[in-house]
């Protein structure tokens, strides 16, 4: 009896893992901050060109910087992209999303206009990076609630919890 509880309390761990994982993140830019990289709700934004990542309410690029703007977001784990609000897009400042899982492009969204409305990405899941790229001639683009959920794929810990679980219920069956 004392067995199966111990193997009982690990699968429920696991349950609770799980669920943990499978929370929506919304990055709201609160914070009034500028540099090269932010970091809100678990995830990282790094800016891999010369424009710096500015915050205040939104994420948003200065006036008239002639693009292209790049950024790179990730977690640390595997993600799934849900959406992002487009605070300001403008028709000559296309946008592009790429997501990728070990370096191999997963998919690939592009708009050049959406102001004040919610884009939704499809078919950004398992994700381990996502690239945004931002050009054109007056590049202003601004974000807000960008969000995102860690996804259903097992990670080390879990794998070693099932693992040990499983090991645990194969040494109480040989005592008997």
């Amino acid at each position: 009896m004392k067995n199966f509880s111990l193997v009982l309390a690990m699968v429920l761990a696991l349950f609770v893992a799980k669920s943990a994982n499978a929370t929506l993140m919304t990055l709201e830019f609160e914070g009034n901050s500028t540099g090269v990289s932010y970091v809100e709700a678990g995830m990282t934004i790094s800016a891999t060109s010369a424009e710096p990542i500015r915050t205040n309410g939104k994420w948003f690029l200065d006036c008239c910087d002639a693009g292209p703007e790049t950024f790179s977001l990730s977690t640390g784990g595997i993600f799934d992209l849900v959406s992002v609000f487009r605070s300001h897009i403008d028709a000559a400042d296309p946008v592009v999303w790429v997501g990728y899982f070990n370096g191999q492009v997963v998919a690939s969204q592009s708009y050049n206009s959406g102001q004040n409305s919610v884009f939704n990405f499809a078919g950004f899941t398992g994700l381990d990076r996502v690239d945004v790229s931002v050009a054109g001639s007056w590049t202003d683009t601004s974000f807000d609630n960008l969000t995102y959920q860690a996804s259903s794929i097992p990670e080390p810990t879990s794998i070693a919890l099932i693992s040990l679980a499983l090991f645990g219920m194969t040494a109480a069956r040989k005592r008997k």
